[in-house]
């Protein structure tokens, strides 16, 4: 290893990664504690840990590695053992079996103790590369993920096997909750769910095999396929930790996890339903995963966050976002309220039950045992002097009438309703029986979202449009060369081989113009009010999508997908 002659603080300022000023600031930190001085600046927010890394690159001659386009291998994880490799930060990479050297990743190469053990253990030369520790940890989780959970499986039915005959079902299952292997396995499977970002696992007892499977992006993939021995364990585990009834098998169950993964608290809502060969687990993770709380993250277009300020800055009226299960909705709602928050607002939210704990306002959870509905907490809401109230969902006339009697005396009121495009919202409301009149003089705008899938940016595949792809996407002129994208079969390792990675929202905002108003009163059809809408300028879902497409963040058949037959 040759090491420059520059430091690592001169080689960051002359990055212009740093200041001087803030190298100071550093090397000060430095003297009273055992950090390097990459680590503090990392630690304190003055550098990017992909700067430091760069620059360590730089100082040593070693070579810098972005760990998301590199393909893992699975058989190296016999090598270096999972435990080896947590303690040193390193991921194995390549193997030459020929000079008996291995390639890995460190995150620090001057750990001289670490590399040596892995030379002792391994009986290798290992070949240093240097990435970011946060890529080393994800590459760590995935490379040693299936494997832990494939030997934890194996592990519980080896010692059930032995226990067999011993304790009849119920003492079964409660010792299953407490059996350190299964216990294992499940923290594993959530760990893998959140570095994946999974919004719902799917647990599904079959008649020989138990398939677990992570919604991932909108679409169902195969976790895992084990063992249908496991299932009755599995589904106590989670049992125990939701506060559910082990013992109870007949009939379905609600529960709720709070877990830790990391430095993450993920809150999951679980759902337990009996079905033929055991119970069929269903554990939603309510929290929204690497997005940022921020409206301009949230895929508004430019046009569209303008019309969502506007919405927001008004003093009352109800503000409706709209949607399928699962297409943002509330996540929406509560990047509103953290963008209004402030310190002489008072904002109350009544959910069923609260997705998102946000720190400066009151959320109140529904308790329909003990008499707390959405009724009745909306009654009491409002002798709280509320400024702001968020309303979970809209879901009958009795809640859809006190939202409205709250708009009109003056309050700013936000909720959600499942309808699937924005002007059939104000029409959903008259048919739960609140008068149009009152629905007209309280709504003042209406969000329609739902998430497609974005292409991965890695590898996503570039063609020309021909002539129905033109005409599908409205252009008339069949002489036009206009570049769209597609996922290219087999994906790449950076989208786990999907061809897409992370999700888009996409909208219309629908303005309750006096002419809309108007529209609503004489009793419109959802057509009329659409057409009223797109001629004073809402940009509808579709044209949304086509938007998206053109620009090369989704593909044509995504818009397909997620166009309804009444847009196309």
């Amino acid at each position: 290893m040759r090491a420059s002659s520059l430091k690592i603080g001169q080689i960051l300022i002359n990055m212009g990664a740093i200041t001087p000023d803030q190298l100071d600031q550093a090397l000060s930190m430095q003297k009273s504690n055992n950090l390097r001085l990459g680590e503090i600046l990392i630690k304190e927010n003055m550098c990017e840990e992909e700067k430091v890394c760069f620059a360590l690159s730089k100082q040593f001659s070693i070579p810098f590695v972005d760990l998301e386009e590199i393909e893992l291998k699975d058989e190296l994880s016999d090598i270096i053992s999972s435990d080896l490799a947590q303690q040193c930060m390193v991921v194995p990479l390549e193997l030459d079996e020929a000079t008996r050297t291995l390639t890995i990743a460190v995150a620090d190469p001057l750990d001289y103790k670490g590399l040596n053990r892995i030379q002792t253990t391994t009986k290798m030369s290992p070949q240093v590369v240097i990435a970011a520790p946060s890529q080393i940890q994800k590459a760590h989780q995935a490379l040693y993920a299936s494997k832990k959970a494939y030997d934890e499986a194996r592990e519980f039915i080896a010692s059930q096997a032995s226990q067999a005959g011993k304790e009849d079902e119920i003492d079964a299952a409660k010792s299953a909750a407490d059996d350190q292997p299964i216990i294992r396995f499940v923290n594993n499977m959530i760990e893998e769910a959140v570095r994946l970002k999974t919004s719902d696992i799917h647990i599904e007892p079959m008649e020989d095999v138990l398939l677990i499977r992570f919604r991932i992006d909108g679409k169902l993939q195969k976790y895992m396929e084990t063992s249908s021995q496991l299932a009755p364990s599995v589904t106590s585990r989670i049992k125990f930790i939701g506060g559910m009834n082990i013992a109870e098998k007949r009939i379905p169950q609600d529960g709720r996890i709070n877990y830790r993964v990391g430095n993450t608290e993920v809150d999951m809502r679980i759902s337990i339903l009996p079905v033929v060969f055991g119970e069929k687990v269903c554990a939603r993770i309510t929290t929204a995963l690497g997005l940022k709380m921020d409206k301009s993250a949230i895929g508004f277009l430019p046009e569209n966050l303008d019309r969502f300020d506007r919405l927001l800055s008004q003093n009352r009226g109800i503000i409706l976002v709209t949607g399928a299960t699962g297409s943002g909705k509330s996540t929406t709602l509560y990047t509103g309220l953290k963008g209004v928050m402030r310190e002489d607002i008072n904002i109350i939210t009544v959910e069923n039950p609260v997705e998102m704990i946000i720190p400066g306002i009151n959320q109140v959870d529904i308790n329909a045992k003990a008499g707390l509905t959405f009724a009745s907490a909306l009654r009491s809401i409002l002798r709280q002097d509320p400024d702001i109230i968020m309303i979970g969902e809209i879901r009958d006339k009795e809640t859809a009438e006190i939202a409205a009697s709250a708009a009109v005396t003056g309050h700013l009121v936000l909720s959600t309703l499942h309808t699937y495009n924005a002007a059939s919202s104000v029409i959903r409301l008259v048919d739960m029986g609140v008068e149009p009149f009152m629905v007209s003089s309280t709504v003042i705008g209406v969000i329609a979202q739902r998430l497609v899938r974005r292409l991965c940016v890695n590898c996503k595949e570039p063609y020309i449009a021909g002539e129905h792809e033109l005409e599908l996407l409205g252009i008339d002129d069949p002489t036009l060369e206009i570049k769209l994208y597609r996922a290219p079969q087999g994906g790449c390792e950076r989208c786990n081989r999907s061809g897409h990675k992370g999700r888009l929202a996409v909208h219309e905002i629908l303005m309750v113009s006096p002419k809309i108003k108007r529209a609503i009163q004489a009793g419109k059809s959802t057509e009329d009010i659409n057409q009223i809408a797109v001629e004073e300028g809402m940009i509808s879902m579709r044209e949304n999508l086509r938007m998206n497409v053109i620009s090369g963040i989704i593909s044509l058949e995504t818009m397909l997908e997620a166009a309804s037959e009444d847009m196309l």
